[in-house]
């Protein structure tokens, strides 16, 4: 619209010294400017106002890195264009208008990080051919929540012992564990005496009891995103937490800790429990405070996942044979079990344990 003002001043400016000079041929650039600025700011007001813009995403949860489709849908007056641009999201490539018949366009847009992102509208910028003046129609604007991605483990042989993961082995005074620790769904060949029927009474789910000796042998996951070495470590530390609950759920089940939490979840082979989970992965921030460990009893395998370049005075607390420290930073000296997500796993053992193995 400065350029419009810019034309009209140039073009009265001509049309007055042509009247105060008597210089006739000043009219003819005078009112040849008034008459472009005119036409162009009228032709692109009324384009403009016939454009209906509409933007709809193909989900509002997504991955990192995993492309998110987007729909973007153009309705036009009768009226033609002058010249116009087209941006699916603010940072996005210019691209053409659609054409009349055509009216539709897709793209994909990907998010490098972890978190709720705002994205913004998708604008349309209508202007004239020689730039005097144009204007913007946009579309709302989206929320969408990033996960962290999952990504694949990396196990490494140390001394010819890999890390170990999954279930530990059934011993014999596990087998007659009676004492009930939770619910799950029933599995296939787990004795009749364990269906819960109350539960399937009410639910028409078929559940069994989980015993105590099967929450020893559960591998756990705890999240501690305190005092981060920088952003991006939190982030990595985040996608290790997630790929390592669906590498153990798929091999037995875990259960995950996170900060705030009374119990932790149980996350099963069929993923079960694991999407309110990652959600709140995606939203882990430092203040959330650390894993309440002081009640943790009868632990097998423990995975402290933490973004700190420090050791935690929380994990050196933990009673457990099995300790990991997954972190983006390892401790020098410790051979590294497994890789993840750019984070390391390294087999921290316990004083009681380094005493039975001496």
């Amino acid at each position: 619209m400065r350029s419009t003002r810019f034309a009209v001043s140039l073009g009265l400016a001509l049309c007055l010294a042509a009247a105060g000079f008597a210089a006739t041929p000043l009219y003819v650039p005078g009112v040849a400017l008034l008459l472009t600025a005119i036409v162009a700011a009228v032709w692109v007001k009324s384009a403009a106002r016939g454009l209906r813009l509409r933007r709809s995403v193909g989900a509002t949860v997504v991955e990192e890195q995993t492309p998110l489709p987007i729909t973007v849908r153009l309705s036009r007056g009768r009226l033609p264009l002058p010249s116009a641009e087209l941006r699916v999201w603010p940072d996005g490539p210019p691209l053409p208008v659609p054409g009349p018949s055509q009216g539709k366009m897709t793209s994909a847009v990907r998010f490098p990080r972890r978190g709720r992102q705002l994205l913004g509208p998708a604008s349309v910028v209508v202007g004239d051919p020689i730039g005097l003046c144009s204007r913007i129609v946009a579309s709302a604007s989206s929320e969408v929540l990033v996960l962290p991605r999952v990504e694949p483990i990396h196990l490494l042989e140390v001394e010819g012992e890999p890390a170990i993961f999954g279930r530990a082995p059934i011993s014999a005074p596990d087998a007659g564990a009676t004492e009930v620790d939770s619910l799950r769904p029933y599995r296939d060949g787990s004795p009749a005496s364990r269906i819960h029927w109350p539960t399937v009474a009410r639910t028409t789910t078929l559940m069994e009891r989980r015993l105590v000796a099967d929450g020893e042998r559960t591998p756990w996951v705890l999240v501690d995103p305190r005092h981060p070495a920088s952003a991006d470590a939190l982030d990595r530390a985040m996608r290790a937490a997630a790929s390592l609950c669906v590498h153990l759920a798929r091999r037995g089940g875990c259960a995950l800790l996170l900060p705030g939490d009374r119990q932790p979840t149980r996350i099963d082979p069929t993923l079960s429990g694991f999407s309110e989970s990652h959600a709140r992965l995606a939203l882990m921030v430092p203040e959330a405070g650390a894993p309440p460990v002081g009640r943790l009893t009868s632990l097998g395998a423990v995975l402290w996942v933490t973004a700190a370049a420090g050791m935690s005075t929380h994990f050196a607390q933990l009673r457990a044979p099995l300790r990991y420290l997954v972190s983006p930073h390892p401790r020098p000296g410790v051979p590294v079990q497994f890789t993840v997500a750019g984070c390391s796993g390294q087999r921290l053992e316990s004083g009681a344990v380094r005493r039975r193995a001496a």
